[in-house]
């Protein structure tokens, strides 16, 4: 467990991230819950069903966050909640609007070059061709004599500037 404030992931009970955060930041508790904008006029749905992030002192709070309204747990890996990285809490952030809602509709037509910013893909550009399920878009990859299409995540996908 570390020592100092740190992020961790905590599982909510059913339905209840929001009742979580709102427990959490009573003790004065950092949180994280990201949304992402709903499609076609329906409600926003959270980023990570399940899922927030907080960010306290785990030696000091962890008594605390595991007996407040709304968490489930804390994620562990070998017995000890596991912290997450700055970075990764910091690339959700800037993705963020001031309402904590992530925008998954870039401005994609097809025919745009892309680069995928994350996951093995990492750096390879392509065209986007089209959406494939709500989260998730189809890009056609160029390599020497060869070409594939492959699914990411809409939010691992950035268009190249013209």
């Amino acid at each position: 467990m570390v020592s100092g404030l740190s992020w961790y992931a905590i599982r909510t009970k059913p339905r209840q991230e929001e009742r979580a955060v709102e427990n959490l930041r009573s003790w004065g508790i950092a949180t994280l819950a990201a949304r992402l904008k709903g499609n076609d006029g329906r409600r926003d749905s959270q980023l990570f069903p399940g899922y927030i992030f907080a960010r306290f002192d785990g030696l000091k709070m962890l008594h605390n966050v595991y007996f407040t309204r709304g968490v489930a747990y804390v994620v562990s890996f070998g017995g000890a909640p596991a912290p997450i990285s700055d970075d990764v809490i910091g690339e959700i952030y800037v993705r963020m609007d001031e309402n904590g809602v992530i925008n998954n509709k870039t401005c994609l037509n097809p025919g745009d070059e892309v680069v995928i910013q994350s996951g093995p893909l990492r750096n390879f550009v392509g065209v986007f061709e089209r959406e494939s399920g709500a989260e998730r878009v189809q890009i056609l990859l160029h390599a020497v004599a060869y070409s594939v299409r492959v699914q990411v995540s809409r939010l691992e996908v950035v268009k190249l500037a013209v």
